[in-house]
């Protein structure tokens, strides 16, 4: 797999949708669980120049429940879309075939990008306790002593 990161730089961030939902206050020693889904989509831009341009759509779903309850009743449901372009900074140009088979590589830089923009929403819930990981999953066991939700 090649790493993204290694020939592209990310150019422009735009947040495209922002939707959070508190349906009840959760006091903060209420212990409950959340579930993250993160998708990334490529898409194939027009660009000029001999290097490529190209634009991932991350979308994170966030939705926590008491440990009691199901799932589909969720306490809080956060929904975020960003919207991020990286241009290739060198070597020969990366087709958008390649580019769309690696993209995955990206989620090292997206997942800081994600929780900068959604740390003050889980303040201005109260949810204080929920932290989202800054790095890939592989990463939890340095923060051991912290509430991680993947």
């Amino acid at each position: 797999m090649i790493n993204l990161l290694d020939r592209f730089s990310l150019a422009h961030t735009q947040l495209t949708r922002l939707n959070a939902e508190l349906r009840e206050i959760v006091p903060p020693d209420e212990p409950f669980s959340a579930k993250v889904e993160l998708k990334l989509t490529p898409l194939e831009m027009h660009y000029e120049g001999d290097l490529p341009h190209y634009q991932v759509t991350a979308r994170l779903l966030c939705r926590g429940s008491r440990e009691s309850d199901s799932a589909d009743q969720p306490l809080f449901t956060i929904e975020l879309v960003l919207q991020v372009v990286y241009e290739q900074f060198q070597g020969e140009p990366i087709g958008f075939d390649t580019f769309k088979e690696n993209h995955a590589t990206l989620t090292r830089q997206l997942y800081p990008l994600i929780h900068h923009q959604l740390q003050p929403v889980f303040k201005q819930f109260g949810l204080d306790q929920v932290k989202l990981p800054y790095d890939l999953a592989g990463n939890a066991a340095q923060q051991s002593g912290q509430r991680q939700v993947h």
